[in-house]
């Protein structure tokens, strides 16, 4: 969908580290454990990831606002799988507190993200929110600067 590569996206970015960091904590686990918690853990933290790289892929604006919907009912059922695994003392609660944040942080980009384009344009991002209080970032602001060749 856009021009800038989708490694570059804020929100996909955070949505692969969180993948990550679920992937290495379940690693460890005891048969059991991955089979029941770990397992769906996984599987719902790579979607997020998984879903904002198939909208971004999308032909339209809309397509990609759905598939964002899809990331953020993936992100809620991660951050229930981290209460479960917090409760039942599978990870610490440096962990469960770091994770939390970063999904936190996570839902909120991608909920900035969802809000920055235009439905009623085929390809648009809205520069203004429909909503006045809501302030929006420019599309800019989601991705981050292309490394340049010079720059070191």
């Amino acid at each position: 969908m856009g021009t800038v590569d989708l490694h570059e996206l804020k929100v996909y970015q955070l949505a692969m580290r969180v993948g990550e960091d679920v992937w290495t904590v379940t690693a460890g686990w005891e048969w059991i454990t991955k089979q029941t918690v770990g397992l769906q853990w996984v599987r719902s933290a790579d979607a997020i990831a998984a879903n904002i790289a198939e909208g971004y892929g999308r032909c339209s604006a809309k397509e990609n606002v759905r598939f964002c919907h899809d990331a953020m009912g993936s992100l809620r059922q991660t951050q229930t799988w981290l209460e479960k695994a917090t409760a039942r003392r599978f990870v610490t609660e440096s962990v469960a507190c770091d994770l939390s944040l970063k999904l936190d942080s996570l839902r909120r980009q991608l909920d900035s993200y969802i809000d920055s384009f235009d439905l009623t344009q085929p390809n648009a991002v809205r520069e203004n929110s429909r909503d006045s209080s809501i302030h929006l970032l420019p599309l800019e602001e989601h991705f981050y600067p292309r490394a340049s060749p010079w720059n070191h």
